[in-house]
């Protein structure tokens, strides 16, 4: 029933229909190599489109450092001292989180935007927020990194 409506569609201006078997085979392989090509350009424009979704404006722990916005960490960790000592970061800047589900949520609204914190517990989060990314390198011999959403809404 597809390939019927496909075939008539495409070719419904022409009134004629292939009437021997190598015709029939032309008209096949024509009919898959627009089909793929159709596909291909669809996949290329989605992901294209979805790539510029998905990018996020902080690159590394420098560009973290050069804006204004806030950033997350977990409450009653060193985190906290250390980057006001180490990273010259200010504590107005700084917005202590409980949990996992505060991180995402405040990710999400945008009240921070990234998190800073052990490798180890940034891994763990993200296996259960498949919404965020670990973005730039680590940042110290520790294993730090930060974490930031990955799409925009």
């Amino acid at each position: 029933m597809f390939c019927r409506f496909t075939s008539s569609t495409l070719f419904s201006s022409h009134r004629e229909t292939p009437v021997t078997s190598l015709g029939r085979l032309v008209l096949s392989i024509w009919l898959f190599v627009v089909l793929i090509v159709n596909s291909s350009y669809t996949a290329s424009l989605t992901s294209i489109l979805t790539i510029q979704q998905l990018s996020s404006p902080i690159r590394g722990i420098d560009s973290l450092i050069s804006t204004n916005d806030r950033i997350g960490f977990q409450a009653g960790s060193f985190a906290e001292n250390y980057m006001i000592e180490e990273l010259n970061i200010p504590r107005s800047r700084l917005v202590g989180l409980d949990s996992p589900e505060e991180y995402a949520e405040k990710l999400k609204a945008g009240i921070v935007a990234a998190i800073v914190d052990e490798r180890t517990y940034i891994d763990l989060f993200l296996a259960d927020n498949c919404g965020f990314q670990v973005v730039g390198d680590e940042f110290t011999k520790s294993s730090w990194g930060f974490v930031s959403i990955s799409h925009h809404t």
